[in-house]
């Protein structure tokens, strides 16, 4: 399986989960939806690996989210910090981490406050989203310790779901290693900013939908 089907696998249950959140439907929706986000973190840390320009990576992921949050902003739409912020976070700490001019202290002063951040702005999944993203980072080529750890992220939200503020059925991310056992290192298509715009896109569609349905 390569990158490009995994994003598709992504793009289909994130579609589903936020069709669950903004139109309604039952919970197998959303625990389908489960497995989107990990799929993501997952991406970001292969294009993290191939990116010919880290800085530009950073920079692209940061200005999507500031656009597609100021709608949010304006208009007081009930939506957390989208995820791009998210992404853009998590890449900064695995950047910061292997910055071999910036000492130690320095590197735990700024990552802490970027963590400080994530939780003060509620940022989509929050720290655990972070922590994914980490894990998939330096794991990435032990897929035992990959297995494991992202088990064990997600059997302590099972146990205390007040560290992350979760819902419980997060649990079922942990099905997302499946596809990602069977990735095959390749890239596949090129479908480097389709995620991008894909994003913002499907809320509007849903949107449209529910207003369509309420008529």
């Amino acid at each position: 399986m390569d990158l490009f089907t995994l994003k598709i696998i992504g793009i289909i249950t994130m579609f589903i989960d936020h069709w669950h959140f903004i139109i309604g439907g039952p919970e197998i929706l959303n625990i389908i939806g489960r497995t989107a986000f990990p799929i993501f973190a997952f991406s970001l840390n292969e294009g993290y690996i191939h990116t010919r320009n880290l800085k530009k990576y950073l920079f692209r992921l940061l200005i999507f989210g500031i656009v597609i949050q100021s709608p949010v902003i304006i208009f007081k739409m009930p939506y957390s910090v989208n995820i791009f912020f998210t992404l853009f976070t998590g890449l900064l700490i695995i950047y910061l981490y292997h910055l071999e001019k910036v000492n130690i202290l320095m590197k735990v002063v700024i990552i802490s406050f970027l963590c400080y951040i994530t939780l003060k702005f509620e940022f989509d999944y929050g720290i655990y989203g972070i922590l994914t993203i980490v894990i998939f980072h330096f794991f990435r080529e032990d897929k035992i310790k990959l297995l494991l750890s992202f088990m064990l992220l997600n059997l302590i939200n099972l146990k205390f779901p007040f560290i992350f503020e979760l819902m419980k059925i997060q649990i079922y991310s942990i099905f997302v290693l499946v596809p990602i056992c069977l990735y095959n290192g390749k890239r596949g298509k090129n479908m480097k900013y389709f995620f991008y715009f894909f994003y913002p896109l499907h809320f509007l569609l849903l949107q449209g939908i529910k207003i369509f349905i309420e008529k």
